[in-house]
């Protein structure tokens, strides 16, 4: 018991863990690694942790010993290890904040929303799950919503979703029509509503609507089709800006406080549903701040949520060694 508690205690000055809530959250912030990394864990994983951490600190007092038998080590945790704690878009999924306002994870047979305001959605038109084997989350196959040009998400007139300070409005996108306009997600229609993000002939644009007029980020890239990008507009009360795959790629100066309508906000469309998506979104997320490039889901380097299972996580010391 004893050396269980000495353990305890070393252990405790590489990582942090919140216990009060569920799911709980495992902050390693001592590893070079892996400092900007927060894991959401069950209490499993927590156990799982805390036995690799143990090997950790094993490891770091008798290395001399282990250098001797570094190969057979290094083949057992490759064995373990399998994805090591590699973050890619397979197996991203966002967690919910305090400013998150709505998000949609399009997980196989339900369109909901897992934010705190549960905000209510309704398919029209055929609800399809993309069965790609190159698209995966959670270690399975499928889990993003087809959009086959007759089918929208209406997420009606929730007023919630239309802050006055700020916004950021972003998905993961796989386009298989670029022509004319697509719409990804809009408060929009004639007169202007808040915001729309979407696709004018394969060039992506954020426009927003403010007491002090219109203004959009129009980057100089296009996008290919038949590729996953991740798309993400902001408005902060100052400026408006465009992130491609978590870099900026436009921005233009802008004030005023969004101006909504009283319209759909809709997922695939706008409110006459028209410029309807062609392809497969997934991971829709509107928020009441301008997230900036480290909080946007392609950037890796920067802190992250990231939701892990036993089966991304059985053995963790591989990577903290190194």
């Amino acid at each position: 018991m004893g050396l269980f508690s000495s353990l305890y205690r070393k252990i405790r000055k590489y990582v942090d863990i919140s216990m009060n809530n569920n799911p709980h959250t495992i902050t390693l912030a001592r590893f070079p690694n892996l400092a900007n990394v927060k894991i959401i864990a069950d209490f499993t994983i927590i156990c799982y942790t805390f036995q690799n951490l143990i090997a950790y600190y094993l490891w770091r007092k008798y290395r001399m010993f282990f250098m001797k038998w570094r190969y057979i080590f290094s083949c057992i945790s490759l064995l373990f290890l399998g994805i090591n704690t590699c973050f890619a878009a397979g197996g991203f999924e966002y967690l919910p904040d305090k400013n998150t306002l709505g998000l949609w994870h399009f997980n196989g047979d339900k369109v909901k929303d897992v934010s705190a305001n549960n905000v209510e959605a309704e398919v029209e038109g055929k609800a399809s799950w993309d069965p790609n084997q190159d698209w995966n989350k959670a270690n399975e196959a499928g889990k993003s919503f087809r959009f086959d040009g007759n089918t929208v998400i209406s997420l009606g007139k929730a007023k919630m979703l239309i802050p006055e300070d700020a916004v950021t409005v972003e998905a993961w996108v796989y386009p298989e029509d670029l022509n004319g306009w697509r719409l990804i997600c809009a408060n929009w229609d004639g007169p202007p509503g808040a915001y729309h993000l979407g696709v004018s002939n394969a060039m992506p644009k954020f426009h927003i609507n403010t007491t002090n007029g219109g203004a959009s980020a129009e980057p100089a890239e296009s996008l290919k089709l038949e590729q996953w990008y991740h798309i993400a507009g902001t408005y902060d009360s100052n400026a408006v800006k465009l992130y491609i795959n978590g870099k900026e790629a436009a921005s233009k100066n802008h004030g005023g406080k969004l101006k909504g309508a009283d319209y759909d906000v809709v997922i695939g469309s706008k409110n006459t549903r028209q410029f309807k998506w062609i392809g497969l979104i997934d991971e829709v997320r509107i928020s009441d701040i301008a997230r900036e490039a480290d909080e946007l889901s392609p950037n890796f380097d920067k802190p992250q949520a990231v939701e892990f299972t036993k089966l991304t996580l059985p053995l963790l010391w591989g990577n903290l060694k190194r």
